[in-house]
């Protein structure tokens, strides 16, 4: 696993350990996390608009993004640069503040308007977690069924919708 931007001396630390060390400090932390407090905790010092940090834990590297949809225990994020969304558990970000000052408020600012209709069926799929923008809010889903010019997605609700290609954008949950 690729740790860059991993503080050198937290590695350092861990390479001596043994195997079952390791494995005790990751009950150890796994414990802690599960604490309702410390996921209070993180849910309150964040907000929509805001900018984060976050861990793409399929290569260990720190990503950038910006808040745009937040719900109990988890928020949606809009990654700099290439515009990807991704579903982060509260616990796994942290607000940086660049622009910002730790206390003001960002204001919201929507995700960019999808590319125009070069989206094609082949590009989705059944399983598939997208997002769209309903009357400024930000509905997802998984994709059950795909039509010719659109998919019907199921919301964790029951609730269904039917959405034209173009208009959707893929989650990544992590």
């Amino acid at each position: 696993m690729n740790l860059q931007g991993t503080d050198p001396r937290m590695i350092e630390a861990l390479e001596g350990a043994s195997s079952l060390q390791l494995y005790q400090l990751k009950a150890l932390i796994e414990g802690m996390l599960a604490d309702p407090r410390r996921g209070i905790a993180a849910r309150a010092n964040l907000h929509l608009g805001q900018s984060v940090h976050f861990v793409d834990f399929r290569d260990g590297q720190m990503r950038r993004g910006k808040i745009i949809a937040m719900r109990d225990t988890q928020a949606t994020v809009l990654e700099e640069g290439i515009k990807r969304t991704w579903k982060i558990p509260c616990l796994a970000m942290q607000g940086y503040h660049g622009a910002e000052r730790r206390d003001e408020q960002a204001p919201y600012e929507p995700p960019p308007e999808p590319a125009p209709a070069t989206t094609h069926t082949s590009e989705f799929q059944r399983g598939d977690t997208v997002t769209f923008d309903r009357e400024g809010r930000n509905i997802t889903g998984v994709i059950v069924r795909i039509n010719q010019r659109t998919a019907t997605l199921g919301t964790g609700d029951g609730g269904t919708w039917r959405v034209p290609f173009h208009a959707l954008r893929r989650v990544l949950d992590v």
